[in-house]
């Protein structure tokens, strides 16, 4: 049976668009500067072996954030250059906790690490900001789905509301924000960029109770979706929202640990939330 919600409130990154997509291009660039391979092509076996490991991405974890969503890039490069420095073929080459905690060591340090001199790191810095600049692709369904919910609104504009809610950092949502159309007001009343936690959800559900034309504006009902468990499902689930949960790239397929992670759907791509909602 289809849900009928007064609003819509969708996660951004990784649930209408491939924001991981874009990291790891990102990521990408930053090791064929390291490995002194920009502007030709890769080598096939050291990128590859960079890029299933996903050193980057564990290093940014180590390394303390400079604002925004990380490290500084120069310091993570500096970072890198210090773990591929005793990269070896074998299993030794897997991501190892230890090394990783050693490579960010040595950065706060303020050591250099072996053929990484500064100009270095700042080339490999710019190539991961210049990668990052481009516009994420939507994922499967986000079209359709953005189409759905302009009609929707658009048909009862006093009794529904639709909320884009990200953590991301602004300059770099605005970049996919001009990319798909998002800015302008014809899929989302509002955007809203704040931590996820259960006290912003419960900010965003009284906003949307005072939006919408409703005798009692906390009887709202509400529908969250989301690609994270913890970050979507749990903390809508605890101001008592609706939730669907599409998993994408970056978290997997996760399994909820308690029932507060339990999501009220589960879908395999965002078309899945059209016949949900009847949109």
């Amino acid at each position: 049976m289809p849900v009928s919600p007064h609003a819509l409130v969708l996660d951004a990154d990784n649930t209408l668009w491939d924001t991981n997509a874009t990291f790891r291009r990102a990521r990408s660039a930053m090791i064929q500067v390291l490995q002194g391979t920009d502007g030709e092509k890769a080598r096939p076996d050291g990128e590859k072996r960079l890029k299933t490991t996903d050193v980057l991405y564990r290093l940014s974890q180590h390394l303390p954030s400079s604002g925004g969503e990380g490290p500084d890039l120069e310091q993570l490069a500096r970072a890198a250059a210090f773990y591929m420095s005793g990269l070896r073929d074998g299993p030794e080459a897997g991501i190892q906790t230890s090394r990783l905690r050693w490579a960010s060591e040595q950065v706060r340090a303020g050591r250099q690490p072996p053929g990484c001199d500064r100009s270095r790191a700042r080339k490999a810095a710019e190539a991961f900001r210049s990668a990052l600049s481009a516009p994420p692709p939507l994922l499967d369904g986000a079209a359709s789905l953005l189409r759905g919910v302009r009609a929707w609104r658009t048909a009862r504009p006093d009794r529904r509301t639709s909320v884009l809610f990200s953590e991301g950092a602004p300059d770099r949502l605005e970049v996919a924000f001009d990319a798909h159309g998002i800015g302008g007001g014809q899929y989302f009343d509002d955007i809203v960029l704040r931590e996820k936690t259960p006290d912003t959800f419960r900010d965003v559900c009284h906003a949307i109770g005072n939006a919408v034309d409703l005798p009692e504006p906390q009887a709202a009902e509400v529908v969250v979706i989301g690609d994270s468990l913890q970050r979507d499902i749990r903390t809508a689930n605890a101001t008592g929202c609706t939730t669907l949960y599409c998993p994408g790239d970056l978290w997997g397929r996760e399994t909820p640990e308690a029932a507060s992670e339990q999501p009220d759907y589960t879908l395999s791509t965002l078309n899945e939330a059209l016949r949900i909602l009847d949109l």
